[in-house]
């Protein structure tokens, strides 16, 4: 079996454990495609640069707002800058999200994050259907500023479910602020900011352009991903991608 074929096979195993869009043309498909429009193994982050949301006029022009930016994109990257990159596509709210993390994120960390084989970005795609994503996203990526965006993540993930009857979740959001020792005023002035709220929508528009319709999903190298796919699939779907990639530079 081709690396092509066998991870086209991957992508349809992950189908049908996403969050959809709402807002997703009805019968569109939710899997995987291979070559799409995904960044390669590269030392430029696929994610915002700066200059994509700090147009000229717009709010965030001012030199704070800027680097609130790039502190908040630099936050949220784990891994050796020379790895091939794994972008993850994830939703807080979203329950195949959490299946994911609380299966896979360990083991990943550990098998190619640690071992300098990959480097992971988080790309946010709050979805409307769960209410309180967009303000999760915009604490985590507050979280960031202050270098703490994984461990915001990961206790976000774990109290998914505290979330649910909430009908305001900023007090909450604060709460973890404390728990993991940031600096809470400045934490909430950044969730109120216009350069965080324009950060998680330019990632919103990136995961538009690389086709995205659902969460969890992953671009791994050159390939979409798509789906809360069992560790040991994920690993076959990086395991090829990193073949590619390495045929791809040694031509």
């Amino acid at each position: 079996m081709t690396a092509l074929r066998m991870t086209a096979l991957l992508l349809c195993l992950g189908a049908l454990s996403a969050c959809g869009r709402a807002d997703a043309r009805e019968g569109a498909s939710t899997r995987g495609t291979a070559g799409a429009n995904v960044p390669s193994a590269a030392p430029v982050s696929p994610l915002l640069q700066p200059t994509g949301a700090t147009r000229p006029g717009t709010a965030g022009d001012t030199l704070a707002d800027s680097i609130t930016i790039q502190r908040a994109d630099r936050g949220r990257l784990m891994g050796r800058e020379d790895a091939m990159w794994v972008v993850m596509i994830s939703d807080f709210q979203c329950p195949y999200c959490k299946q994911w993390h609380d299966s896979s994120m360990a083991s990943l960390k550990r098998d190619y994050i640690d071992a300098g084989k990959i480097r992971l970005a988080y790309l946010h795609l709050p979805l409307s259907i769960h209410r309180h994503a967009r303000a999760q996203a915009e604490a985590s990526m507050c979280a960031a500023v202050q270098s703490k965006f994984w461990e915001y993540a990961e206790v976000l993930f774990r109290e998914q479910r505290a979330f649910q009857p909430l009908d305001n979740a900023s007090a909450k959001l604060d709460d973890i602020a404390r728990e993991l020792s940031l600096d809470v005023p400045t934490f909430t002035r950044c969730r109120r900011s216009d350069a965080i709220r324009m950060l998680v929508e330019n990632d919103e528009r990136q995961a538009t352009q690389a086709r995205v319709q659902s969460t969890p999903s992953f671009l791994v190298g050159e390939f979409l991903v798509q789906g809360a796919l069992p560790y040991k699939d994920f690993r076959k779907a990086i395991d090829t991608a990193l073949v590619v990639a390495k045929a791809r530079r040694t031509r």
